[in-house]
């Protein structure tokens, strides 16, 4: 059996499984980014998430080919893991590739991923890896959640000191946020507990507000539609194509027609020839993907293999 991890700064999920795609065991634990997470917390959080599937499966260490973990920043943490589970051969990537496989479901493309943070990814015809964005909050994260979460302060101090008050967008971010009214930011948004992962979830805020008409936050999802779409534009130079397949992946494409018929129409003016795909599986999925295509090699899946694979998530999904 083969265990991947697929990772990031504010949850991360865990699937053991067979060469014929059956699921033996899935679990999830928060965050393992190390760049953002304490190192050794993000090590025993891996673990502890490793084991929880081994335990489902009624097996141990010896079952395993291999352990193949999707986690940016994960460098500071793996010897630990190695330390745990000294004899499974453990490969250690960022969460591009798996998030590609997952959204594009095989070879070929440009796979755009919105979370807390954000990125594209795509293969060009020689097989090399191009990526664009990635590069964290001091960047902004462009189209992220994160960079959602900026904009959604800027909108909403902004209209206070205007005089405006009560718009839909203020009410439903103070409502994330938990807090009494806009002043309260001042003080709150200086506070240890005022993280990046908080900011990443008011782009919740501005999905609900944007659902409810308000023009500041219908705004803020042109702009991150606007920048995701740029992000694909930049791969797909670099790629030298104009006509790629696009899928749009990660948590923040979870808001549905209202962020994502925005990203179609950005994708139309960046890349006019350009196909755009909905995402055919989760990034947890992608992670097997890449394990199938990648490490053993497998030039097409059979059927059963995918049919296999989404028995059992649906199974997990049912189950928890």
């Amino acid at each position: 059996m083969y265990l991947v991890c697929d990772g990031g700064g504010t949850k991360t999920e865990y699937l053991l499984f067979d060469p014929s795609g059956r699921v033996h065991g899935r679990s999830r634990t928060g965050g393992t980014n190390a760049i953002f997470v304490n190192p050794e917390a993000a090590a025993e959080a891996v673990c502890g998430g490793i084991s929880a599937c081994l335990s489902q499966a009624e097996a141990g260490e010896s079952d395993m080919e291999g352990i193949c973990l999707f986690i940016p920043g994960f460098g500071k943490s793996v010897d630990e893991v190695r330390k745990r589970f000294p004899h499974t051969a453990l490969t250690v990537l960022g969460d591009e590739y798996n998030a590609y496989y997952g959204a594009l479901g095989g070879p070929g493309g440009i796979a755009v991923l919105s979370g807390t943070g954000s990125f594209a990814v795509g293969r060009d015809a020689g097989g090399h890896w191009i990526k664009a964005g990635g590069w964290g909050p001091l960047f902004d994260d462009k189209g992220s959640g994160y960079h959602m979460g900026l904009l959604c302060l800027e909108k909403i101090t902004r209209r206070f000191d205007q005089g405006i008050s009560h718009t839909a967008l203020q009410r439903s971010a103070l409502k994330q946020l938990e807090m009494p009214d806009i002043p309260s930011l001042r003080r709150g948004a200086y506070r240890p507990d005022f993280t990046r992962e908080r900011i990443a979830r008011l782009s919740y805020a501005v999905a609900e507000a944007a659902g409810a008409g308000d023009a500041d936050a219908l705004e803020i999802l042109d702009t991150a539609a606007r920048c995701l779409a740029e992000l694909a534009a930049v791969v797909a130079e670099r790629m030298g194509t104009d006509c790629p397949s696009v899928s749009l992946t990660g948590g923040v494409s979870h808001m549905g027609s209202i962020l994502t018929d925005r990203f179609e129409t950005a994708l139309g003016q960046c890349l006019p020839r350009c196909t755009y795909q909905k995402p055919k599986y989760e990034p947890v999925v992608g992670a097997v993907l890449y394990v199938m295509y990648e490490i053993r090699n497998c030039g097409t899946l059979p059927e059963t293999f995918l049919e296999n694979l989404e028995k059992g998530m649906e199974k997990s999904h049912a189950d928890g």
